[in-house]
């Protein structure tokens, strides 16, 4: 009978839950929606029994799909978006919503703190600024807390009683000293946080957590006892996913934001550089606001007509913008939430530049796609000016990459071959699937099996006739970024986040 690992892939907006077998191949899967709440200006907040009444229906969804046994789930893991923290009292209930990475309330914190280090190191949406908010702003529930978890070491003390911190996931803190595994007491004194309030465990991606306890089997409708482990944040769980388990593995993910990734040996004093969850390897990961929120942007504006009709849009989209007359000079700034990265510019905005009275449709869906591309080049010239860039391998994931004509877009604008796996969506879920067998069978077997599974088996080439257009609007690009960032500044002054 076969077994399975069972997946929780908690994003910003929802959840992609899947059944996966021990060659990490997907038997089940399902996406579940839940509600992100903004209870005032740049605040953004999760209810952390609403995820959890989530993650239930979709295990019953998925068991009964899959017409699945508790018998044959063999591990549980668990990925969110780092970042992201709730404080509980001493019997484990949340004493606030789960703070979201994208939450920015912590603008006047991260000035001060920027001030006083004497350089632009932290915003308003880093986790030690947005403590220092709640040191100033709440202290009664500062001094009610028992413990302050992620929305992960929450679900692992309510399906295992065990209070605890995985590894990728505490480094999002940047509270954690991923050298020797604790956390760090200078960086807890900087946002002025009680150093009782951090779990004192902190578990690797594949390491048991604890076992499910039988109020939570009985809830989630599986066995009692059934193993639960570390898991990773969600861009840890993508370098699984992606396969990108050796130096100079290199991946792109395309989901509401985008990033680029990078495997490494060795470490660097960088603060691009990110623990892995492969034992002894880094990685390199650059993230920027602008991804496939610019493509919902664009159907939301330009396609919704046709989405309301049932029409396939990706389909739709990638013809309109792949005719000749679709090359046309029209720019798209993608910053529709403000510019993280490389530059980081929280008073940038979304702009189409050089439009016509005549401009189609096609015209701007090509830029969109362009737009979304040149933002991941600036990624990787960044990356190239300071590492080089021979990347054994460059792989596509995340619900962006379910465009073809998206991926072949960044292909050409890169100028590298792009593969992507069958279903791009679920990458996170492979990667947890990797978590829990490598828990069980040790790390190179699990990452053995990976890499033999033919997941990835659709490659995008560069197409090198359009190469000198590229590089001429991409310099464009970057001069209109440099023209606007000025106005926009004028223009949003007061406004450091965007809604």
């Amino acid at each position: 009978m076969e077994q399975y690992s069972l997946t929780y892939d908690f994003g910003s907006g929802s959840l992609k839950a899947a059944l996966v077998n021990a060659q990490h191949r997907i038997a089940a899967s399902c996406n579940l929606a839940y509600s992100t709440i903004f209870p005032q200006k740049g605040w953004a907040v999760q209810r952390p029994d609403e995820l959890w009444v989530c993650m239930q229906q979709a295990t019953r969804q998925l068991m009964e799909t899959a017409q699945a046994l508790p018998s044959q789930v063999r591990g549980i893991a668990i990925s969110h978006t780092g970042s992201n923290f709730i404080f509980l009292d001493k019997n484990g209930v949340p004493l606030c919503d789960c703070v979201l990475w994208m939450d920015g309330r912590a603008v006047v914190q991260a000035a001060q703190l920027n001030q006083a280090l004497g350089e632009q190191r932290y915003t308003g949406k880093n986790v030690i600024a947005k403590l220092r908010w709640f040191m100033e702003n709440e202290p009664e529930l500062i001094a009610r807390a028992e413990k302050m978890v992620d929305l992960q070491g929450y679900l692992f003390f309510l399906m295992t009683g065990t209070v605890a911190y995985e590894h990728t996931s505490a480094w999002t803190t940047r509270l954690y000293d991923p050298h020797h595994c604790r956390w760090d007491d200078a960086q807890i004194a900087l946002c002025g946080i009680p150093r009782r309030l951090l779990p004192e465990r902190i578990v690797r991606s594949e390491e048991l957590v604890a076992t499910l306890l039988p109020e939570a089997a009985a809830l989630l409708g599986l066995q009692a006892g059934t193993p639960v482990f570390g898991g990773c944040c969600d861009h840890a769980t993508a370098v699984l996913g992606a396969a990108c388990v050796h130096p100079s593995d290199a991946h792109i993910y395309i989901g509401t934001s985008a990033w680029l990734a990078v495997t490494a040996e060795h470490y660097e004093d960088d603060l691009a550089i990110r623990s892995s969850p492969v034992p002894g390897q880094w990685y390199y990961y650059m993230e920027s606001d602008s991804g496939g929120n610019s493509i919902d942007f664009l159907i939301r504006h330009f396609y919704q007509k046709e989405l309301d009709q049932g029409l396939d849009v990706y389909s739709l989209i990638g013809e309109e913008a792949s005719v000749s007359g679709a090359y046309r000079d029209v720019l798209f700034l993608p910053f529709l939430t403000g510019a993280s990265a490389p530059i980081n510019d929280v008073l940038m905005r979304a702009s189409f530049l050089n439009l016509e009275a005549g401009t189609s449709r096609g015209q701007l869906a090509r830029a969109v796609l362009d737009g979304l591309g040149f933002n991941l080049l600036w990624l990787k010239e960044f990356y190239q000016k300071k590492h080089g860039w021979h990347p054994r391998s460059l792989r596509g994931i995340g619900g962006g990459m379910m465009l073809p004509a998206s991926v072949q877009t960044i292909a050409d604008i890169l100028g590298d071959p792009i593969t992507t796996m069958r279903d791009p969506r679920f990458a996170g879920n492979i990667g947890l699937s990797v978590c829990v067998e490598a828990g069980l069978r040790g790390t190179a077997d699990a990452y053995e099996i990976l890499e033999t599974t033919g997941s990835f088996d659709r490659v995008f080439y560069p197409n090198p006739d359009l190469r000198e257009r590229y590089d001429r609007l991409f310099s464009i690009y970057k001069e209109a970024f440099a023209a606007l960032s000025g106005i926009y500044q004028k223009l949003n002054e007061g406004k450091e986040t965007v809604q």
